[in-house]
């Protein structure tokens, strides 16, 4: 069954009939309006479905996400650059993976922005792209000292074959890489994403930032910085 995540957003972002609360209500116009291209409708107080996915669209393909993660990134590496002077010891970045390191908009865009899990499983196991910024911010911290840490909500089943995809796609060899449990049954990845970021705290490391698409990748602690990249394409817990 194809879940339609984007619906899941639109509520999440507020794109409900309570965000257009304020907004006139208007299901009819005159012809000098329709002519003018002056007319709007009421569609139950949600944004429409089909004009954000051709917004979504330009979005990706025009190539203004992938500065938006640029600028992103380029934050988070100056921030951790400016820490390095401080003889920080042990200085640790973590990455999500989905989104952050890999991008799954060429399958979001094949599957009209909807998801099933044997199609996304079969996607992952031939591997996804990298997304080019984190890729280079990923390189240049690594050149710079820092450990790079990978935390994930993948299922621990898919280890081998999402560290061959970030081998791939040219990541470095990561200083350790957290896949979320199978037994792991809880409504949101924030206790897992949290927990394990103040493990890998407890061995030493000084977190200097995590980023993420998604801000569950980023709540719960243990980072100095959180970065959150773009994701108009879905919304996790």
């Amino acid at each position: 069954m194809i879940a339609r995540r984007l619906l899941s957003l639109l509520l999440a972002v507020g794109l409900t009939a309570g965000a257009f609360a304020g907004a006139a209500r208007a299901d009819s116009c005159s012809l000098a309006q329709m002519n003018a291209n002056a007319c709007t409708s009421y569609d139950g107080g949600f944004a429409n479905l089909g004009i954000t996915e051709r917004q979504m669209l330009a979005y990706f393909d025009s190539g203004r996400y992938e500065r938006d993660v640029a600028s992103v990134d380029g934050r988070l590496d100056a921030y951790v650059t400016k820490r390095l002077h401080d003889r920080i010891k042990k200085p640790a970045v973590v990455f999500d993976i989905d989104d952050t390191s890999l991008s799954g908009y060429p399958y979001e865009k094949a599957h009209d922005f909807g998801f099933d899990e044997k199609s996304y499983e079969a996607t992952e196991a031939t591997g996804f792209p990298a997304i080019m910024p984190t890729l280079r911010l990923a390189q240049h911290l690594r050149a710079q000292g820092v450990a790079v840490f990978f935390i994930t909500g993948r299922r621990t089943p898919f280890r081998a074959i999402t560290i061959a995809n970030l081998t791939k796609v040219g990541y470095p060899v990561p200083t350790g890489l957290y896949l979320r449990p199978v037994g792991d049954r809880a409504k949101s990845v924030i206790p897992f994403k949290s927990s394990t970021r103040a493990k890998i705290a407890a061995m030493g490391y000084t977190v200097l930032a995590s980023v993420g698409d998604q801000w569950s990748d980023l709540r719960g602690g243990s980072a100095e910085q959180l970065f959150k990249l773009p994701n108009p394409m879905y919304f996790l817990p």
